[in-house]
C-alpha cells in the first residue's frame, strides 16, 4: 500500500502521512480518516519523545523516526520506532528497546527505541550494521527538537 498526497499525487512515508505535504503542502491523502489521525498522533508522540530525550540525554547527537511497511504503520499497536545516535553510550550494536504506552505521560502508542555510537551510525549508514527488520524510511527529528 503506498501512500499518496491526492493533491501532488507524490508518494509520501508513513510518516509524513499525518503531516502537511513536504511537496504542496496538502493534507488530502488517499487513507482514511482514522489512518491519517494515527499517523498524525504517531508523528506528534514521535517528536515529543525525540524532544524529551534531548532535555535529558546530553550525548544525543541524533533521533532519526523509522518505520516499517505503511499497512502496518496505521495500527494503534505497531510502536513508534526511534534510533538515537548518543556519544555517551556504549557500543552494544543495534538492541531494541521496548516500551509501552503510558497514557499518563502523554506516550499512547508503544515504541521501540535503538541506541548507537556516532561510529554504529556510521556502520548503518554504510550498511556494515542492520537496523532491525523492516525499519526503514527514515526521518530525522534532530533539526525539529532540538532548538525546543
Amino acid at each position: 500500500m503506498a501512500i499518496i498526497c491526492t493533491t501532488c499525487k507524490k508518494e509520501l512515508t508513513p510518516q509524513q502521512a499525518g503531516e502537511p505535504c513536504p511537496y504542496c503542502m496538502s493534507l488530502d491523502r488517499n487513507l482514511t480518516a482514522d489512518e491519517v489521525a494515527i499517523a498524525r498522533d504517531k508523528a506528534a508522540m514521535a517528536r515529543e519523545l525525540a524532544r524529551k530525550h534531548y532535555e535529558v540525554e546530553p550525548g544525543l547527537r541524533q533521533v532519526i523516526r523509522c518505520s516499517g511497511s505503511a499497512h502496518v504503520e496505521f495500527k494503534p499497536a505497531e510502536p513508534v520506532k526511534l534510533l538515537e545516535v548518543n556519544e555517551a553510550t556504549s557500543a552494544s550494536g543495534v538492541m531494541p528497546l521496548h516500551f509501552g504506552p503510558a497514557p499518563a505521560s502523554g506516550i499512547y502508542f508503544p515504541s521501540v527505541i535503538v541506541e548507537v555510537t556516532p561510529e554504529e551510525f556510521a556502520r548503518i549508514q554504510a550498511m556494515e550494521l542492520a537496523l532491525p527488520s523492516g525499519w526503514q524510511h527514515r526521518d530525522d527529528l534532530s533539526m525539529q527538537t532540538s532548538g525546543s
